[in-house]
């Protein structure tokens, strides 16, 4: 299971190296874009390892709202674990969004995101 941690940590990397690669010389260079590139491909392995997992778990509380009978102690349940699962897959997907170092492939054109049901 991908964590939190473990993709704060990979995240953490990520940007270290990102901070001595824009204070290398020259000889440094090619080292530390191989580690960036290194650590980005790390990050983002470990970050949709993460997502996948709570898509799936999203899907298993939705099969049991779907089959439970409408205003069952199990159907209400599934029901908030279904939210709660949503709610977390949007934070995470938002938190990677706004701390990801920005580069040219993923900047953002239109205006920032917010929460569902924050407007």
């Amino acid at each position: 299971m991908a964590n939190r941690a473990a993709i704060e940590s990979a995240l953490e990397a990520w940007r270290d190296a990102e901070r001595r690669q824009a204070l290398a010389v020259d000889g440094e260079r090619e080292a530390l874009d191989r580690e960036v590139e290194r650590c980005r491909a790390e990050f983002q392995q470990i970050s949709s390892d993460h997502m996948v997992e709570q898509i799936g778990m999203l899907q298993e509380a939705e099969g049991r709202r779907r089959h439970a009978t409408p205003s069952t102690p199990s159907f209400h349940q599934a029901a908030r674990d279904t939210e709660d699962i949503a709610s977390e897959i949007w934070k995470s997907a938002h938190s990677n969004d706004v701390d990801t170092p920005q580069t040219k492939a993923n900047q953002r054109e239109g205006p920032p995101s917010t929460a569902p049901g924050s407007n």
